[in-house]
């Protein structure tokens, strides 16, 4: 954890910001209680029970190979896991209805900050709570999905009900990406969460931001944090409330 002085010059760093753009990594969500498929024990966990890695089952080609093994996984590591928001998302919502955060962009799945009340929110790879019938387009919610055994199929139409997330081997939709573009392009400060700033969530944003500051809040060092501004290495979920209390 940083010093006082140091937390007292983000907390002015913040405060000096008219329009900030917090991007959200995958810490946080871990943070959170929801299932981290880059966590190397859950990873090994994953492995032993259903004979694939993580990155494997949580690909384009499994699903459409092997659905029945796809939603034994989505429902037992994904919908079960899906942890709640913590104190870091009470300051940012308090933020967001100050107008401080203007819009918060994420490559979590989980509807962290939608949970927490957020309103401008930008899930690159949508969300566990967004699921399309795969034939006539029907939509329906995470309550039907959760209730759903094995295989979810359409009481319309008996095709298979598929989640919206963005899976290994897809392209992010080109609205997403435009969408963080321009939120980005607007922003005076990015307020950077829960990751690196060689994350593919950063590297894909920076090259957006034209505004005044830089400020990271993550645990782990990197040699990349000399790109930020204001540094300041903890847990968000602890840090943020002292910056922002």
């Amino acid at each position: 954890m940083q010093s006082v002085n140091y937390l007292e010059n983000m907390r002015n760093g913040i405060e000096a910001s008219r329009h900030i753009v917090c991007l959200l990594g995958r810490n946080v969500s871990a943070d959170c209680g929801c299932f981290n498929y880059w966590d190397s024990e859950g990873a090994y966990a994953v492995e032993t029970n259903y004979g694939y890695s993580p990155e494997e089952i949580f690909s384009a080609s499994f699903y459409n190979t092997r659905p029945k093994l796809f939603f034994d996984y989505y429902h037992n590591e994904i919908l079960d896991k899906m942890g709640k928001p913590g104190e870091e998302f009470r300051v940012m919502k308090r933020m967001e209805d100050e107008r401080k955060i203007f819009a918060v962009i994420t490559r979590s799945i989980y509807g962290l900050p939608r949970r927490a009340g957020m309103r401008n929110v930008v899930e690159m790879h949508s969300s566990v709570y967004e699921n399309k019938c795969s034939h006539c387009g029907t939509w329906y919610d995470l309550d039907f999905m959760k209730n759903a055994s094995g295989v979810p199929f359409c009481p319309k139409c008996g095709a298979v009900v598929r989640p919206q997330i963005v899976l290994d081997g897809e392209m992010i939709p080109n609205e997403k990406i435009t969408a963080s573009a321009n939120e980005v392009a607007r922003a005076d400060t990015l307020l950077i969460l829960g990751c690196t700033l060689r994350s593919t969530l950063a590297r894909g944003a920076i090259k957006y931001f034209s505004g005044s500051r830089i400020i990271l809040i993550n645990e782990e060092e990197d040699y990349s944090d000399s790109v930020a501004d204001l540094v300041c290495h903890g847990k968000p979920r602890d840090v943020l409330p002292k910056v922002y209390g």
